[in-house]
């Protein structure tokens, strides 16, 4: 797996003229999770989706938050890149491409770049993971603040949005793991002043710290895609 990685960034981002240093980096990755007794080879992975949460554990061990930072975020664009490269592979035990990744893949009017940053937001992750958390900074619903534990989430769907609106940061909200599930189901929403819907299917809604009470500081920017979610995903 390692040398298909290294392969599709050679093919894939023309701008890293060292594609090994990634693909060796995801091996120092796995060798520190050793150290804390996690013990996993990356490169076993073949979901993008356990990718996700082992880079989530991993940050959550200050030593290596740290190190990424003085690293020029080295091991978080390893791991951004591995993801993207389980997203749209069609090397992988014969996985077939998605059909918006696909799209994007083709799309000769995108950049390598443009195509990474849309990829990656589909998972809440890189830039438009950035972006979402200087928008927030903590939890949108609870203020919970460790970021680290939070979910981007888009608030218009992803495979429902335009490409501006996929990397639109105020299409996003920066949510615990349980509110994020919520929201995707429709369970959850918000009106334009920022006042917490909760759908009628919910039950014993209080057991996860919840009530009407609720209330997000929504901007101008983000009325169009509460009022899709509101329209469109929200259970009422």
């Amino acid at each position: 797996m390692k040398e298909l990685f290294e392969l599709w960034i050679s093919n894939t981002k023309k701008n890293i003229s060292r594609p090994d240093k990634y693909s060796s980096t995801i091996g120092t990755i796995s060798n520190h999770l050793i150290k804390k007794e996690i013990y996993l080879d990356i490169y076993t992975l073949v979901d993008a989706e356990e990718v996700i949460k082992i880079k989530d554990i991993y940050f959550n061990f200050d030593e290596y938050y740290h190190k990424n930072i003085k690293g020029n975020r080295m091991y978080s664009r390893s791991l951004d890149l591995y993801i993207e490269f389980l997203d749209s592979s069609d090397l992988i035990d014969g996985k077939r491409i998605i059909p918006e990744i696909e799209k994007l893949l083709i799309d000769d009017k995108l950049n390598e770049t443009e195509k990474e940053t849309l990829i990656l937001s589909r998972r809440g992750q890189g830039k438009y993971r950035e972006n979402i958390i200087k928008i927030w900074g903590k939890c949108s619903i609870s203020g919970y603040p460790d970021y680290r534990l939070l979910v981007a989430s888009h608030i218009k769907p992803w495979n429902k949005s335009d490409n501006m609106e996929r990397i639109d940061p105020f299409n996003g909200l920066l949510l615990l793991p349980t509110y994020d599930k919520l929201f995707d189901l429709g369970l959850i929403s918000f009106s334009e002043e920022g006042d917490i819907l909760i759908s009628n299917q919910l039950k014993h809604y209080n057991l996860l710290s919840l009530s009407n009470d609720i209330r997000i500081a929504v901007s101008n920017n983000h009325l169009k895609y509460l009022d899709f979610h509101n329209r469109i995903i929200f259970k009422n």
